[in-house]
């Protein structure tokens, strides 16, 4: 165990907004201060006013503004030459360093555009060149996977050896997302989604990218539903897209024009779960998946495949609702017997719950702490 004090470099080119990985560094980031470690986040975009009063030092890195590659290795030469002189016990790189100590992996770059796009990862890609030589390079000494279906890649894509790599489950806050909100919540925000009381609302939530979290999936399941399932239900989507038409222009031409709105993300996302009859999550590829988490705690029935990492969670007791892999026609039938049946609803929502009770953030923090711990012990850094 960490028992002097130490001065920790937290680095990510983004560590501001609503994203999962985003809230995953702030919670580390303000426990490991509150511990009293000297800890200075490097980011290109950064939350200072939020770091600062958590007791964390917010380091901002000028943005260099063209070229994906070229960005990126801008980012890592910059933090690289202020590590190497502030003197630093520990570097912990989320995704952007070509040097640190320990590395949290929040994409499968690689695996995701293949399953997403249906085609390798364009030669072109900054991300792709990154992970190539953090991963091939073993630029690290130990890499925090968020599941094991990113372990598992990771070591069969990149030949990562298993004894570098942990997994280490992103966490959530048991006191915003907890069934027993469920009345606080509900009612309120399904009055402002103007919500029939005979409707049945399903959901999909994410900071973005629409496609990878299998948006055009969930509209062609909700057209294949039958015509009386389909008029009792209400879909509502949350995220934030660049390129919005082509879901638009989908879902006019699935004729679901009156039956699908669009939110964007909000600080309250809870109330959003809360509000929903049934979460679905049918994701192509989703390395981890804070949201089917966040829905599972909330004690939402969630409707995802093993394709996803937070699936990894799933109670043994229903595993056929857990499908292999998203696909359309099982997808719109497993949807429209969670819409029948209220019965099966609660009881699928009330085995979810506990499931992921136990994984909250200081469970996630404990593993941290012990990934920290190897990785100083190993380097004789530790008194």
């Amino acid at each position: 165990m960490i028992e002097r004090r130490l001065k920790i470099a937290v680095a990510a080119r983004n560590a501001a907004g609503l994203s999962g990985a985003s809230t995953l560094l702030w919670e580390e980031s303000r426990r490991l201060a509150a511990q009293g470690h000297d800890v200075h986040v490097f980011a290109e975009r950064v939350d200072e006013a939020r770091l600062t009063a958590a007791g964390v030092r917010p380091r901002r890195v000028l943005r260099w503004p063209w070229g994906s590659r070229i960005k990126r290795r801008w980012f890592a030469g910059r933090v690289d030459r202020a590590v190497r002189r502030g003197g630093f016990d520990l570097v912990h790189g989320h995704g952007d360093l070509l040097n640190q100590d320990v590395l949290s992996l929040h994409n499968c770059v690689h695996t995701a555009h293949e399953r997403v796009r249906g085609a390798p990862l364009p030669a072109g890609s900054g991300a792709g060149w990154m992970h190539e030589r953090q991963l091939r390079g073993r630029r690290f000494r130990l890499l925090i996977a968020n599941s094991r279906l990113m372990k598992n890649d990771v070591e069969q894509r990149f030949g990562v050896p298993p004894d570098r790599v942990r997994v280490v489950y992103p966490g959530f806050d048991p006191a915003r997302f907890r069934p027993e909100d469920r009345t606080l919540w509900r009612e309120a925000q399904r009055r402002r989604w103007a919500v029939g009381e005979e409707e049945t609302v399903v959901g999909l939530v994410t900071s973005g990218d629409f496609e990878k979290r299998g948006l055009p999936l969930f509209l062609r399941a909700l057209a294949g539903l039958p015509p009386a399932v389909r008029r009792r239900v209400r879909a509502v989507v949350v995220g934030k897209e660049t390129r919005p038409a082509p879901y638009l222009n989908l879902m006019r031409s699935l004729d679901l024009g009156d039956r699908v709105q669009f939110e964007t993300p909000q600080v309250h996302v809870e109330a959003l779960y809360h509000a929903l009859d049934v979460y679905v999550h049918p994701a192509p590829f989703e390395e981890f998946g804070m949201s089917v988490q966040e829905a599972m705690a909330c004690g939402v029935p969630v409707l995802t495949s093993r394709r996803v990492g937070a699936s990894e969670f799933w109670p043994g007791a229903w595993n056929a609702w857990l499908a292999e892999a998203p696909e359309v026609s099982e997808l719109s039938a497993r949807l429209a017997a969670l819409v029948e049946d209220p019965l099966l609803r609660r009881a699928l929502g009330a085995a979810l719950a506990p499931a992921v009770r136990a994984n909250d953030w200081e469970a996630h923090f404990r593993s941290l702490r012990a990934c920290y711990d190897e990785v100083l012990d190993a380097a004789g850094r530790v008194e």
